[in-house]
């Protein structure tokens, strides 16, 4: 896969091995090149739909910012670490990435793991 489609920007996120086992949560913040708004999100809701019928995924939830309709927040859970490395590998991730190059100002510094905090 093409980690790098365009300007010499890296798509693919880094997944450390430290990460806790169970449910892998993550949000992407993705900003749109003036412009081409509308082009990523239709790049976005094609992803959308395909990475909802992958057998890891949890939840896919894509929104636009109310203050700022340039930029999208991505919500995702997979099954676990497997599951999301599983999603890095497959077509649609990758044509997503190519949109990526041509429509926003992201990188993979946009996808942020989370983890929750323990209850005390």
């Amino acid at each position: 896969m093409n980690a790098a489609p365009a300007g010499g920007r890296e798509f693919m996120p880094q997944v450390n091995d430290d990460l806790p086992p169970g449910r892998r949560p993550m949000i992407a913040v993705i900003r749109a090149v003036p412009g081409h708004e509308d082009q990523l999100a239709a790049a976005i809701a094609t992803l959308t739909t395909a990475v909802r019928q992958e057998p890891g995924c949890v939840e896919f939830r894509a929104f636009h910012d109310v203050a700022n309709p340039a930029v999208f927040h991505l919500y995702e859970i997979y099954t676990d670490t497997n599951a999301f490395r599983a999603h890095l590998t497959t077509d649609h991730v990758a044509h997503f990435f190519t949109e990526l190059a041509r429509h926003s100002t992201a990188d993979a510094k946009a996808l942020v793991q989370l983890i929750e905090p323990h209850a005390s």
